[in-house]
C-alpha cells in the first residue's frame, strides 16, 4: 500500500504544473518589479533589439564557416582525391549544431516575446516566471553559440594538420 501511495504521489508530482516548483517572490522583490516595470521592459525591449542583431551576424557567420568554408573544401578534397573523415564529419557536425542553434534562437525569441507582453506591473509573478524561462532559453543559445566556435577552431586545426601534413609528404617526394 506504502508503495502505491509512494508511486502515485510521484505521478502526481511528475504532472503538476512545473510554475508551482518556481520560486516564490518576496514582498519587497514583487514591490521592486511592479515599482521598475517600465524601465525592466525598456531593457527588455533593448536586450531584444540587440539579440536580433547578434542572430543575425552570427547565423550569417555560421552559414558562411558551413557552406562557403566547410562544404567547399570537404567537396575540393573529395574531388581531388584527397578525402578526410574528420572534415565530413565536422562539417556534418557543425551543420547539426547550426540547425540547433537557429531553433533554439526562435524558441528563446518567442519567450522573450512573451515575457515582453506580459504586464509586470499587474502581474510580477507570472512575468518572473517568464523571466526565468527567457533565461534558461538564452543560456542554451549561448551554449549552442559557444559550441559553434569551438567546432570551428577544431575544423580550422583539423585542416592546418591536414595541410601540414601534406606539405611533409611533397617535401619527402
Amino acid at each position: 500500500m506504502k508503495k502505491v501511495s509512494a508511486v502515485i504521489l510521484s505521478l502526481l508530482i511528475a504532472l503538476m504544473p512545473m510554475n508551482l516548483f518556481a520560486a516564490e517572490l518576496t514582498e519587497e522583490q514583487i514591490g521592486n518589479i511592479s515599482t521598475n516595470c517600465a524601465s525592466i521592459k525598456l531593457r527588455l525591449k533593448q536586450v531584444q533589439k540587440n539579440d536580433a542583431r547578434s542572430r543575425d551576424y552570427l547565423g550569417k557567420q555560421f552559414e558562411t564557416v558551413s557552406s562557403s568554408l566547410m562544404m567547399n573544401l570537404n567537396l575540393r578534397l573529395v574531388k581531388n582525391n584527397v578525402p578526410n573523415a574528420n572534415v565530413s564529419s565536422q562539417q556534418k557536425d557543425f551543420a547539426a549544431e547550426r540547425t540547433a542553434f537557429n531553433s533554439d534562437y526562435i524558441t528563446y525569441s518567442q519567450a522573450l516575446e512573451e515575457l515582453i507582453a506580459i504586464n509586470c506591473k499587474d502581474e510580477p509573478q507570472h512575468f518572473y516566471d517568464q523571466l526565468e524561462t527567457v533565461r534558461s532559453r538564452r543560456e542554451t543559445v549561448a551554449n549552442h553559440v559557444k559550441r559553434l566556435n569551438e567546432m570551428a577552431a577544431e575544423h580550422r586545426k583539423t585542416i592546418l594538420d591536414m595541410r601540414d601534413s601534406l606539405t611533409a609528404e611533397k617535401t619527402d617526394e
